[in-house]
């Protein structure tokens, strides 16, 4: 079929545009320009410097060693390492962090963030404004042998996948005024090894291989305390059950104290191991005054929360 140039319609009073359809034409013009300029034009590195002063207020630093612009306003950074106050270094095989424009207009310091690292990602957004603080992250897939952080926290090297999510508001000033809730799910949870210290018992007790299994727990944050209920974990070598848990805020989340008691008990399987049927007199006598009639081991749970600790005590 052949089109006759002569016959299109190139009268410009046909394409004219009023009314309504004008003003839509206008504003949606100015949105595209807007978003096109600021893509163009965004201070990725002063958006770094900030992360970075931020992240620095929180008692963290950061090295980046690639950025580069992501999405609309965002950046894109590879090869990332955080370091905690404590020395603890946890690396990051990317992190996406990007600004929340509605929450920025409204004066607040807003973030959303995809990070991806220990074989798993952390996904959610940060807004802080000047009264309150909110938090919201999703956690799937991170392989907690690659957690540098939890044997800093714990003495142990641990295994297992864990995932879970976290919604919580915190107020800065008044802890009391937070609430919020969290939880979290282990897969295939298991101790690797470690060693834990035992007020009365010198240098420590080493901690042999142990395997969890799944390991749940849910807690609820209201007026500045995280109550945490039961938490139970079944496995082929030991049963856990730990209850009345709680962590009560500080204005330093890290430094927030933790209180709470469990029970230990291994099976009669675990017991018979090679490498751990020398240990059972030497366990049983260290814990002699925390056994009770069951065989297990009860413990009160103390400390903070960048720093749980554990004492024999009756359950």
């Amino acid at each position: 079929m052949k089109i006759d140039p002569r016959t299109w319609n190139l009268d410009p009073r046909k394409w004219k545009i009023t009314g309504w359809r004008r003003t839509a034409a206008y504003v949606a013009f100015f949105v595209f320009a807007f978003v096109l300029s600021l893509r163009l034009t965004f201070p990725v590195e002063a958006v770094k410097e900030r992360f970075i002063l931020d992240a620095s207020a929180q008692g963290y630093q950061i090295k980046v060693n690639d950025l580069s612009p992501s999405g609309i306003v965002g950046i894109r950074a590879r090869e990332v390492t955080v370091t905690t106050a404590e020395g603890t270094r946890i690396p990051l095989e990317e992190l996406r962090v990007g600004l929340r424009l509605w929450p920025t207009l409204l004066g607040r310091r807003s973030y959303s963030f995809d990070a991806s690292l220990m074989d798993g990602h952390i996904t959610g957004f940060t807004d802080l404004g000047k009264t309150r603080e909110r938090y919201q992250a999703k956690v799937t897939g991170i392989d907690l042998a690659r957690a540098g952080l939890v044997r800093a926290a714990t003495g142990l090297d641990v295994a297992g996948i864990l995932s879970g999510n976290l919604d919580v508001s915190l107020d800065p000033k008044d802890p009391s005024k937070s609430t919020g809730s969290l939880e979290f799910q282990v897969k295939d949870g298991a101790i690797k090894g470690g060693q834990i210290s035992v007020p009365g018992m010198e240098g420590g007790l080493t901690v042999p291989p142990v395997k969890l299994g799944a390991i749940a727990a849910r807690g609820v944050l209201k007026g500045g305390r995280a109550d945490f209920g039961t938490l139970e974990s079944k496995g082929e070598d030991i049963d856990i059950v730990a209850d009345q848990v709680f962590v009560q805020l500080q204005p330093r989340v890290d430094f927030s104290p933790l209180s709470g008691r469990a029970k230990v008990k291994a099976t009669e399987a675990f017991w018979r191991k090679p490498q751990v049927a020398p240990l059972k007199p030497l366990v049983e006598m260290a814990l002699a005054s925390a056994r009770g009639p069951d065989g297990g081991f009860g413990f009160q749970i103390y400390g903070t929360l960048a720093k749980p600790q554990a004492r024999p005590s009756s359950y």
